[in-house]
Order: C-alpha cells, then structure tokens, then sequence
C-alpha cells in the first residue's frame, strides 16, 4: 500500500513544471526546518525550567542544612500536655498560626495537622521540631506546592509518645 502511496505521490511531483517542483520541495526544507526549530524551542523551555526547579530545590536543601544543627540541638522535652495541644502550639511558636487550618484525632495517640499556604521552610523547621522536642514520631506526611512560590499545603499524621 505504501508502495503504491509513493508511487503515486512520484507521478504527481514529476508531472508538476519544474517551477513548482522547486517550490514543493522549498516547501518541504522549510516545513523540516520549522519543525526542528520548534522541537528545539520545546526542548529549551524545558531545560530553563528543569534548571528552575534544581535552583529551588538546591535553595531549600541550604537553609534545611543551615538549621539542622540548631534542630539536633535542641534538647528533647515534653510539656506533659496533649498532643492537640502541643501541635497547636509549637505551630504558633514557629510562624505556622494562621496557616494551621485543622487537628483531628488518629487512633489512640495520633493526630492528623492540615496546614494551607505554610511556608515551607517553616513546616519543615516544625516537622524537625515536633518530634524532637515533643518525642512524636511523623507516621505519613503530604506535601502539594501552591500557586504562590515557597508555601505548601500539607497534610501530617503524627503520633505520640
């Protein structure tokens, strides 16, 4: 079938004046050469935005490690208060107040915190936190970026000593 398609397709070009076969094929170099321009643009704009990304991502990853030692530092205590209670105010003491949108129970000793539009450098800092200073342990943890740059919502199950 292709065959026959390409045979075809030969009769029809050589049957074109030599004027219009210059044309056609002028058309054909031009129709391949906009083609790779475009794939190149798509491939560029990749690139640029892959390179974006690592440039965050190396971002947070220096100012995790900028407060690490401060976090490992920090001695572990308990307020002998709930749990609820400790997350509430651990999330106030570290900036997180406003973007605390709910506790709920999980089990016996869990918790389930929902978070909108945190600052992730500030979750992160309280996650560390939380269980360090409050002996909790995080059992599941999601994180989805938002339309803003650097805030998150999160969504992170802990449970208690």
């Amino acid at each position: 079938m292709s065959t026959s398609y390409q045979q075809a397709m030969q009769r029809w070009f050589n049957a074109l004046p030599r004027r219009e076969q210059s044309a056609v094929r002028l058309g054909v170099i031009g129709g391949g050469v906009m083609v790779l321009l475009v794939i190149l643009l798509i491939l560029h704009r990749m690139q640029s935005r892959a390179e974006l990304r690592i440039t965050h991502k190396r971002e947070d990853l220096a100012y995790i490690q900028s407060v690490l030692p401060e976090l490992t530092a920090a001695p572990a205590q308990s307020t002998g208060q709930s749990l609820v209670a400790e997350v509430d105010d651990s999330a106030s003491s570290a900036g997180l107040k406003d973007a605390l949108k709910g506790t709920e129970p999980s089990g016996t000793q869990g918790v389930i915190v929902r978070f909108e539009s945190a600052p992730l450098p500030a979750l992160l800092t309280w996650i560390v936190r939380i269980q360090r200073e409050y002996n909790a342990k995080v059992t599941a943890a999601t994180i989805e970026k938002t339309s803003s740059n650097g805030l998150v919502n999160a969504t992170v199950t802990l449970v208690g000593p």
